[in-house]
C-alpha cells in the first residue's frame, strides 16, 4: 500500500505546532464538531415544547440519564486517545491502525450492553427517579427508544474521537454538520404529523420516541460515513483485529474505565439532585434546568471542550514525538483561550439569557427558572473552560485516574450542597445553581494542580 494513502496530512509522524494560531486553527473545527453535537439536544428541546411541559421535564430527567450512558460509550473514547495520538505522533501506523479496531470492537460491545439495560430498565428508573406522573410516560418512551440506538450512539463520538487523536479535525465537523442537519429535518416527521398550510402540526406521531430515533437515525449516517472515511481515506481496514483477547484490550479499559468513571458519577449525582432536591421544589425548576443545561451550557461547553479535545490531541502526539518542551507550550496557550471563550458566554448568558430562554418556553413559570440558571451559572463560565482544558490534558497524556480522584468527590459534593442551600436554607433552585457554580471553582483548581505536577511534561522525562 503506498505511503500516500497511509500518511494523509495530519499523520506525518512529527510534532504538531502548539502556538496560539496553529492551536486554534486545528481547534476550530473541533469546538464546531461538538457545537453541532450539541444541537442535538437543542433540536429535542425545541421541537418537543408542542408535545407540551410536560415532555419538556421528561426530557430534562432524561438528559443525565443520557449522560450516563455516554459514561459508558467514553471507556472507549478516553482508553483509545492517548494511544492513538502517541502512534500517531511515533508515526507508527501499524500500532494506530490496530488499535482504532480494538477502540471500534469496546465501543459497539460497550453500546450493546448499554442498550439493552436502558431500555429493559426504562420503567425502574423512572419509578427510582419519581418523577410526576405526567411526565413518567414520555420519560419512559423516549427512553425505550433511544436504547434501541445505543449501539450507534457509541460509536459516534468515538469515530470522531479518533480522527482527531490523528489530527484531523475537519472530518468529525463534516461529519456532525451532515448528522445535525437530518437530525434537524427528521425531528418533526417523527415526532408529529404534519400537514400543510398554517396549521403544521396537526397531531402527534411518535412523540417523544419520535425524537429519539431521528437522534438515532441520524448519528448512524454518520457513524457509516466516517468508517468508510477511515477505511478509505487513511487506509485503516479496521474490520481486521487481529487480536480482540482481554488481555489486548487491557490497555484501553485500565485508562478509559477512571475517566468513564467520574462522568457515571456526575450523571448519578445529578439524577439524585432531580430525585432528592427538585423532587422538593416546583415542577418549573426542572424544566428550567432542562433548558438551561441543554440549550445553554449545552452551546457554551462545547467550545471548551472543542479546544480541550484539540489540546489533548496536541499534547499527546508531540510527547510521541518526543517533544514535551512543544506539549508544554500547548498546554499554556490552551488555557488562554479558554479563559477568552469563557469571558465571552459570560457576557453571551448575562445580556441575551432573556431573548434565547422565551425560544424554549412559553410557560412563564420555567421561563424564570431557566432564566435564573443562566445568570447564576454566567459567573463560573471561566472556571468550566478550564476545568474542560486542564482534565482533557491529561487524558491526552494518558493519567486518567487523576481525572477519577477529582471529579468524583468534586461531583458528590454538589448533592449535600444542593439540598443544603436550595431545601433547608430556602434558596429554591438557585441553590441548586450555586452549588454547582462553587463545585466547579474547586474542580478547575484541583485539576491545575494535577496538570502542573505531570512527569511526562518534563523535558527529561523518559520516553514511553
Amino acid at each position: 500500500m503506498g505511503s500516500k494513502k497511509e500518511r494523509p496530512p495530519g499523520d506525518g509522524g512529527t510534532a504538531p505546532p502548539a502556538d496560539v494560531r496553529s492551536l486554534l486553527r486545528f481547534a476550530w473545527p473541533s469546538i464546531l464538531s461538538f457545537v453541532a453535537g450539541s444541537l442535538f439536544r437543542v433540536n429535542d428541546q425545541f421541537w418537543v415544547q408542542h408535545l407540551g411541559p410536560d415532555a419538556q421535564e421528561a426530557l430534562g430527567a432524561v438528559t443525565f440519564l443520557l449522560i450516563l450512558d455516554f459514561a459508558a460509550y467514553f471507556v472507549a473514547i478516553a482508553g483509545s486517545m492517548s494511544l492513538i495520538s502517541r502512534a500517531s505522533g511515533a508515526g507508527d501506523q501499524a500500532a494506530r491502525d490496530e488499535l482504532v479496531g480494538r477502540a471500534l470492537f469496546v465501543g459497539a460491545a460497550v453500546g450493546v450492553l448499554v442498550g439493552l439495560f436502558g431500555y429493559l430498565c426504562a420503567e425502574p428508573l423512572a419509578d427510582a427517579l419519581e418523577l410526576a406522573p405526567s411526565q413518567r410516560q414520555p420519560f419512559i418512551e423516549y427512553t425505550r427508544a433511544i436504547h434501541l440506538w445505543s449501539p450507534v450512539l457509541a460509536l459516534a463520538p468515538l469515530v470522531s474521537n479518533i480522527f482527531l487523536s490523528m489530527g484531523d479535525s475537519r472530518t468529525p465537523l463534516l461529519l456532525q454538520i451532515g448528522a445535525v442537519v437530518s437530525n434537524f429535518a427528521l425531528n418533526p416527521l417523527f415526532i408529529y404529523e404534519l400537514g400543510m398550510g398554517e396549521d403544521l402540526i396537526v397531531g402527534e406521531r411518535w412523540g417523544m420516541a419520535g425524537a429519539a430515533h431521528a437522534s438515532g437515525a441520524s448519528r448512524g449516517l454518520a457513524v457509516t460515513a466516517g468508517l468508510t472515511l477511515l477505511a478509505a481515506r487513511w487506509g485503516i481496514h479496521w474490520w481486521r483485529v487481529r487480536q480482540v483477547r482481554l488481555a489486548h484490550l487491557t490497555p484501553i479499559l485500565r485508562t478509559g474505565i477512571p475517566s468513564a468513571g467520574s462522568i457515571a458519577v456526575y450523571a448519578v449525582v445529578y439524577a439524585l439532585i432531580v430525585k432528592l432536591v427538585f423532587s422538593e421544589l416546583p415542577p418549573a425548576a426542572l424544566g428550567g434546568l432542562s433548558i438551561g443545561f441543554n440549550a445553554f451550557e449545552g452551546v457554551a461547553y462545547p467550545f471548551y471542550l472543542g479546544v480541550a479535545v484539540a489540546t489533548a490531541s496536541v499534547v499527546g502526539r508531540n510527547l510521541g514525538a518526543g517533544d514535551p518542551a512543544r506539549a508544554r507550550q500547548a498546554i499554556r496557550n490552551a488555557r488562554g483561550i479558554a479563559t477568552a471563550l469563557g469571558l465571552v458566554f459570560t457576557a453571551v448568558f448575562l445580556g441575551l439569557g432573556s431573548v434565547l430562554v422565551d425560544l424554549f418556553t412559553m410557560d412563564p413559570m420555567v421561563q424564570m427558572q431557566a432564566l435564573d440558571y443562566v445568570h447564576v451559572l454566567a459567573v463560573s463560565q471561566v472556571f468550566v473552560a478550564l476545568e474542560a482544558v486542564e482534565e482533557k490534558v491529561l487524558l491526552g497524556v494518558g493519567k486518567t485516574r487523576p481525572i477519577f480522584w477529582v471529579s468524583v468527590p468534586g461531583n458528590a459534593i454538589r448533592l449535600p450542597l444542593a439540598w443544603l442551600l436550595a431545601v433547608q436554607a430556602g434558596l429554591g433552585a438557585a441553590g441548586v445553581w450555586w452549588t454547582i457554580n462553587l463545585s466547579t471553582l474547586l474542580k478547575a483548581a484541583a485539576f491545575h494542580l494535577q496538570v502542573r505536577r505531570l512527569g511526562e511534561l518534563r523535558d527529561d522525562a523518559p520516553a514511553s
